[in-house]
């Protein structure tokens, strides 16, 4: 797998790359390039697409057969969130509630790789399936991030004072942005 990160996104590669690691789970990820592309002022962000082929002008490495690309915003924000949509047009397909822009990159790009696996096994191409199979690993993640998101909290309040924890999302700061 091989993920090219638009120099307008600014967010840390590395969390990219791990959100798209974890929504292939589940899917052979060989010979697949995902390209992360801002989504230049379009009202279309958070939206994917596979190709079953490189296109002739995508320039991409030797060995790479497939092609994600998914357009996002330069900044990503918490804002909106939690977040219910389905798939426009298709009544079959499941409601999906997303806590936090990481969610939503994993449901999309867990879409975009079923749609390679369709691909690689000359699979009907359902984009209700895609759908479906988003909704499976976006809940596996979560179980994922919720044990490994589990704090202690040293009691600092007198006795008598109880310290809340959340499992909220957090929100993204970057270096230079107030």
């Amino acid at each position: 797998m091989r993920i090219v990160v638009d120099q307008e996104i600014r967010a840390s590669t590395d969390e990219l790359g791990a959100l798209i690691v974890a929504s292939f789970d589940g899917v052979d990820p060989e010979g697949v390039e995902i390209r992360l592309e801002w989504a230049r002022g379009r009202r279309q962000t958070f939206t994917g697409r596979a190709y079953p082929q490189v296109p002739p002008r995508w320039r991409s490495q030797p060995g790479i057969r497939y092609l994600v690309r998914l357009d996002l915003p330069s900044v990503f924000r918490n804002r909106g969130y939690p977040l219910t949509y389905r798939y426009r047009g298709l009544r079959t397909a499941p409601w999906i509630t997303v806590r936090d822009w990481r969610e939503r990159l994993v449901a999309l790009a867990a879409h975009e790789a079923y749609h390679t696996h369709q691909f690689r096994h000359a699979m009907r191409r359902s984009e209700v399936q895609a759908e479906r199979w988003a909704v499976q690993i976006l809940e596996s993640w979560r179980a994922g991030m919720a044990r490994v998101a589990v704090r202690t909290v040293e009691p600092r309040e007198p006795a008598g004072h109880t310290e809340l924890t959340t499992d909220a999302p957090l929100q993204l700061l970057l270096p230079g942005v107030a």
